[in-house]
């Protein structure tokens, strides 16, 4: 019996944790997919504040260096520059010029060109891949500013090789254009500062070439299939190298609040981000910030298996309750049998000594009787040895009494011869003498009476 209840305290724990082995897998299954969404939801959000600051970052450098191809332009040598190009006082002075002016402004590359296109000056004079002499009449930044405005441009150089940003303005003479003032910035600052990050930024244009990233190889990397049409327009404008315009394959998944999930397929290996995106109108650029999804997908491991530790904690102290709980049970029907037990041997020990008092009562009653007995024989054996003596005794007891009543006969017989001759002293003597024989007789009777009489009468 004691056996198959601890049987069955152990089916009873193996089937509680069985179930919250369960309960623990379909709720892991369960909520999986909504804890990773969650994580990755807040990674997203996390990212927006550093795309807000690396939008605000090329928001002030485009500013900076905006108006400042416009200053250079109001200069007066310039103009006298544009007007006698073989004057070569004037050319180096203007050379010069614009070293230091590129130097104070922290630009790549400021240079002039005259109506053709033709550069007349550049900062880069002293430089081996000089720009002057170039002509840079297919950049639309240039033909832009010969139009009367401000001329904008991103593009890989084709002299310096370098990635930049071509800010360009007139060079008007009583509104007439002359020539074009262009200011260049690199890009590599930017890209050096987001590689230190945990995070990707990539900026693309409106044909979605990426020509900024953390990663260079994302650089001229295509979002989306360009047509004949666009292809034709960067070759036109050479403004990236056609080589290296090759997809890069991405799939995207909307997770709402602006946020995606887009997972970029790179030899074979395929990699998820979050991303979110800002736009800059003046520059027609989109930047992206990318976070890996590899720190959500292990939050969302911590967090599950948390909460499958917690059930199963919770499992094992209700599988340990039922356990104790059935222990509990088994023990109490245990001290209950053995109440039992202990209760039926009560009775029988108590019946025994019921049945063993009435027999003692019983040989008391028995042995009092045989007592009563004993002393009526002792009394009657007693009264017996007694008539017995008194029987071996007779004779002498005649022997006693025949000896005064022969004094009384004698002294009764004196006494009335005596009497008759009036001795009156003598015969009262004799008188007395019978009186004490009478008294003597008297006594010896009283003995034996006493003698003959039974015990306790």
């Amino acid at each position: 019996m004691h056996s198959k209840a601890k049987m069955q305290v152990r089916v009873t724990s193996g089937a509680v944790l069985a179930g919250f082995v369960c309960l623990a897998v379909l709720v892991a299954f369960v909520t999986a997919p909504l804890l990773e969404r969650y994580f990755q939801n807040q990674a997203g959000i996390r990212a927006k504040a550093t795309l807000q600051l690396t939008v605000a970052g090329l928001n002030g450098a485009l500013q900076r260096y905006e108006p400042l191809p416009s200053l250079i332009a109001e200069r007066p040598v310039l103009v006298d520059l544009l007007k006698a190009p073989e004057d070569q006082t004037m050319l180096m002075q203007v050379n010069e010029d614009l070293r230091l002016a590129a130097y104070r402004l922290k630009a790549s590359d400021v240079y002039v060109m005259d109506v053709t296109g033709l550069t007349l000056a550049a900062s880069s004079y002293q430089k081996k891949l000089s720009f002057v002499g170039r002509s840079f009449g297919y950049r639309p930044y240039f033909t832009q500013a010969l139009e009367g405005g401000t001329g904008r441009f991103f593009a890989l150089g084709t002299t310096s090789g370098e990635r930049g940003y071509f800010f360009a303005a007139p060079i008007e003479d009583n509104e007439r254009v002359l020539g074009v003032v262009a200011v260049k910035f690199t890009v590599d600052g930017f890209e050096e500062a987001w590689r230190n990050g945990d995070h990707q930024v990539a900026v693309s244009d409106l044909k979605g070439v990426v020509f900024m990233a953390s990663r260079p190889d994302w650089h001229f990397r295509t979002l989306q299939p360009l047509t004949k049409t666009e292809r034709a327009e960067i070759e036109a404008n050479r403004q990236y190298p056609l080589d290296k315009l090759t997809p890069l394959v991405n799939v995207v998944e909307p997770l709402g609040d602006g946020l995606s999930l887009i997972s970029i397929d790179e030899n074979g290996d395929s990699e998820r981000y979050v991303t979110s995106s800002q736009y800059i109108a003046d520059a027609g650029w989109t930047v992206k910030i990318l976070v890996p999804t590899t720190r959500a997908s292990t939050q969302t491991l911590a967090a599950l298996l948390i909460l499958v530790l917690g059930i199963m904690l919770v499992g094992l102290a209700v599988g340990f309750y039922v356990q104790r709980r059935a222990r509990l049970l088994e023990r109490l029907e245990t001290q209950q049998a053995a109440q039992a037990m202990l209760e039926t041997r009560v009775e029988e020990r108590t019946a025994d000594l019921y049945r063993t008092n009435a027999k003692l009562v019983e040989e008391v009653g028995e042995r009092r009787a045989a007592e009563q007995r004993l002393r009526r024989t002792q009394a009657e054996l007693v009264q017996a040895g007694k008539l017995a003596a008194l029987g071996q005794m007779s004779a002498a007891l005649s022997h006693e009494f025949n000896q005064p009543l022969a004094a009384v006969k004698s002294y009764a017989d004196n006494a009335l011869k005596l009497l008759d001759r009036e001795r009156t002293e003598e015969t009262r003597e004799n008188i007395s003498r019978i009186s004490e024989m009478a008294d003597r007789m008297a006594s010896i009777s009283e003995h034996l009476r006493n003698f003959a009489r039974r015990p306790m009468e």
